[in-house]
């Protein structure tokens, strides 16, 4: 009986060596995300690799949490970074909603899970059917969880970007998505895209001068090494915005 515990706690030992080592690779690859990038998209072999070591992890409950918060963050770099054809988008877009949805009921607690949850839903809600969004309860419950995370950037994109649909939706606000755009940028300077978000909502209010000081800054800030691909991504929208700007105010 001895022997059978014996034999139980080395195997025990052994998967759950197995799965931290699957952990520690994984993180691994997600810290080098921006490694064999071709300008500002993602090595392919990289992001797979990742991704089927973070579902191994999984495997290790008492890890369980943490590789499907790595699991999430890497499913969503790709969705973002990673090259697919483009008739795939809305399939991928429902699979990654999908994923974040079912970590975020699991782990409702857990910011990083959340935050994606609500980034991924509000993308699904922009891009699908908005009307879909609220007949599910999900723009509803985008609000909620960005709210209660303090996530400021999805708050604000959310006021932006959906539709008001009068009497269904007591939101978005315009004057929210400026309220909480804002509170982003000073919540996290160091986020290019929080830059990025609130220049575009300036340009769409027509406050070509606040937009452009925006623009400014943001360009000024430097590219950060663990955020490469982000970073880069973001400075692109930037410039995008400035050409825009640029036509609006006739200026060459």
């Amino acid at each position: 009986m001895n022997m059978v515990r014996f034999f139980c706690i080395v195997l025990l030992g052994a998967v759950c060596g197995f799965a931290n080592s699957d952990l520690a690779f994984a993180d691994s690859c997600y810290g080098a995300r921006a490694e064999r990038a071709n300008g500002d998209k993602a090595d392919k072999k990289n992001a797979d690799l990742m991704i089927a070591a973070y579902r191994r992890a999984q495997k290790d409950i008492s890890i369980h949490e943490k590789a499907t918060e790595g699991l999430v963050k890497s499913a969503y770099f790709a969705f973002r970074f990673v090259p697919f054809d483009k008739n795939k988008r809305k399939v991928k877009l429902d699979s990654l909603k999908e994923l974040s949805e079912k970590a975020y009921n699991r782990y409702p607690k857990n910011r990083e899970i959340a935050h994606i949850y609500a980034a991924s839903v509000s993308m699904w809600a922009a891009e699908k059917n908005p009307l879909a969004a609220v007949k599910d309860g999900l723009a509803a419950k985008v609000r909620d969880v960005a709210a209660a995370t303090q996530n400021y950037q999805v708050l604000g994109r959310a006021h932006q970007l959906l539709p008001y649909i009068p009497i269904i939706l007591s939101w978005p606000d315009k004057a929210l998505a400026e309220k909480y755009l804002t509170m982003a940028l000073q919540q996290d300077p160091a986020d290019i895209y929080n830059y990025y978000f609130l220049a575009e909502f300036r340009l769409d209010q027509k406050q070509y001068d606040e937009a452009q000081r925006i623009i400014d800054k943001g360009l000024a800030r430097g590219v950060r090494t663990d955020y490469f691909l982000e970073d880069r991504r973001g400075r692109w929208h930037l410039k995008e915005i400035q050409k825009k700007l640029n036509a609006k105010i006739g200026k060459k």
